[in-house]
Order: C-alpha cells, then sequence, then structure tokens
C-alpha cells in the first residue's frame, strides 16, 4: 500500500511539474535575498534575452498573500530566486529529486520547498511564445510557497495546482494588463 501511494504521489508530482514545464514558464529577477546560482555554469546557454519583473518580488508576494487571506509571518525566510541562466540544472534536478522523487531532463520553474527555492526559467522568447509575463508565474510559484510555509498545504494535489493557477490568472488580470504595466511598473531591484 505505501509503494502504491509513494508512486501515486510522485507520478502527480511528475505530472504537475510537466504541467508548469509546458504551460507556465517562469523567470525572475533579484529579491532582498541575493540570487543565487550555485556555480557559474548555467543550465544551457544563456537565453538571447532575460526576462525582467515588471514589480518588484516584495510586491508580488505581498499581493498574493492578500489574495489567499494569509498575513505573512514576520521572521518567515522568504523563498530564494534562481535563474535558469545562472543555475545549474544539476541543482534543480537535486531539488526535484529531494522533493518528488524523480529528476527533470529540463529546466522548469518549481518551489523547492525542502531548501525554500523558487527555480525560475528567465527565456523572454518563451514568455512571448506562450503570452504569460514572468511577474505572474513568479505569482504562481509564490502561492505555492504560502501554501508550505503558512498553511502547511500537502503540495501534491490538485486543489494546490488550481489555486495556485487561478492566482496567476487574478494577478494577470490585476497587475498585467498593458494599461496598468505601464502605469504601474517598477522595474526589479
Amino acid at each position: 500500500m505505501l509503494t502504491t501511494v509513494t508512486t501515486w504521489l510522485s507520478i502527480r508530482a511528475g505530472l504537475a511539474v510537466a504541467v508548469a514545464a509546458m504551460f507556465l514558464p517562469t523567470a525572475a529577477a533579484s529579491s532582498d535575498r541575493a540570487t543565487e546560482s550555485g556555480s557559474a555554469a548555467p543550465s544551457h546557454t544563456s537565453p538571447a534575452r532575460i526576462a525582467t519583473l515588471h514589480h518588484d518580488p516584495r510586491f508580488i508576494l505581498q499581493a498574493v498573500a492578500r489574495r489567499m487571506g494569509i498575513t505573512l509571518l514576520p521572521g518567515t525566510p522568504v523563498p530564494t530566486l534562481l535563474l535558469e541562466s545562472r543555475t545549474p540544472l544539476s541543482r534543480l534536478q537535486a531539488a526535484v529529486e529531494r522533493q518528488w522523487g524523480f529528476r527533470p531532463d529540463v529546466f522548469v520553474s518549481v518551489f523547492a520547498w525542502a531548501g525554500n527555492e523558487i527555480y525560475l526559467i528567465d527565456d523572454a522568447t518563451l514568455y512571448e511564445r506562450r503570452g504569460v509575463t514572468l511577474d505572474e508565474i513568479l505569482a504562481h510559484e509564490l502561492v505555492h510557497y504560502l501554501q508550505a510555509t503558512h498553511r502547511k498545504d500537502i503540495l501534491a494535489t490538485d486543489w494546490s495546482e488550481s489555486e495556485a493557477v487561478a492566482i496567476q490568472i487574478w494577478f494577470r488580470s490585476e497587475y498585467m494588463e498593458p494599461k496598468l504595466v505601464t502605469m504601474d511598473a517598477q522595474p526589479a531591484r
């Protein structure tokens, strides 16, 4: 029975990462905590154009927390943002393997709770092709961070992914519409 449950959870987690890789590409910029690179070798050849945030990561975190009805707890460490262009694929693979028991072949955007890290794709061309923004994908991963750290949710559920997608869509319509981005945009620090 335990083997069946473990296998089922690994399959569901693998599906969540695969869905994230297909539909939810992400990237991010720096936050108050230094963006770590893990090493000088990137996961692949750096993209020709790196995606950047329109809003500060702290603003995105606060907006997402408000939408989820969560009061940010003082002293709770914010996740470290690790960008694909500066992070070895092997570091992401190790984090995902610890969390879900498999190693993805490509870089994906994901919240790794064991290390309190958000891994983010930062290829601007990918975002443009898929019609998403860096900010909304960071919002998606921050939902998972808040689910894990503030609500202690189990992330391998349909509900956790559905909530993250719903808040991502809300964030896009609320903060990323072209008119709003032009008026309210703040470069990431």
